[in-house]
């Protein structure tokens, strides 16, 4: 792919990711991304094929780095505590601090992938959640086996209530960060709010 073919993608999936972030999946068309981006519609057919290919790139970009780095942390971890286990708050933060930071990351325009995310859970799209599972099931094996070697005492569906908890308070965060907050409140920036979030669903994890 030449370097104008590929700035034509990468053109494409950032408008689609920003319309799609403000707009939702179902309200943006095809015609929509390609007049913001100025293309023709030839050129999302070529790089992705339709919509649905569309959409799934977007996410791609971004969830795939941010497992792969989630993948990593843990890895990390294992591999520096040897016989014995992280702490549940290092696994946590293997888990949150990737998706902060991809959604924090000013430089790489990630930014709109919180709200996009976060939509992306609101607006049901069964081929679309069948894509997302895939996408996460690796990852989600990989943070149960650290867990269960962490707390033994819990049974496995002990760890999936809770792992969906600390799913949703994460995404939930992410788009509520910047609102809402009480004057006393506004001046905690990213790192510690996420802090007390790790702390939060740590916590979760080691109640009875």
């Amino acid at each position: 792919m030449n370097d104008s073919s590929q700035d034509t993608k990468s053109r494409i999936l950032d408008v689609a990711e920003e319309l799609f972030s403000e707009q939702g999946l179902d309200r943006v068309s095809v015609r929509d991304i390609t007049v913001a981006a100025k293309v023709n519609i030839a050129s999302v057919s070529y790089h992705f094929g339709g919509k649905e290919e569309l959409i799934a790139a977007v996410f791609a970009r971004r969830i795939s780095p941010v497992n792969q780095a989630r993948v990593a942390a843990l890895d990390e971890l294992e591999a520096k505590a040897g016989a014995k286990s992280p702490k549940v708050e290092q696994i946590m933060e293997a888990f949150i601090r990737p998706a902060v930071e991809c959604c924090e990351d000013d430089d790489k325009g990630t930014k709109a992938f919180g709200k996009l995310f976060g939509r992306c859970l609101a607006e049901t799209r069964p081929g679309f959640e069948k894509w997302l599972r895939e996408q996460f099931q690796p990852v989600a094996a990989r943070m149960e086996k650290a867990l269960m070697r962490a707390l033994p005492h819990l049974s496995r569906a002990d760890i999936f209530w809770r792992m969906k908890f600390t799913f949703g308070s994460l995404h939930h965060w992410m788009l509520t960060k910047d609102k809402f907050l009480p004057e006393w409140a506004s001046k905690s920036g990213v790192e510690e709010q996420m802090a007390k979030l790790i702390a939060f669903a740590a916590a979760g994890f080691k109640a009875k």
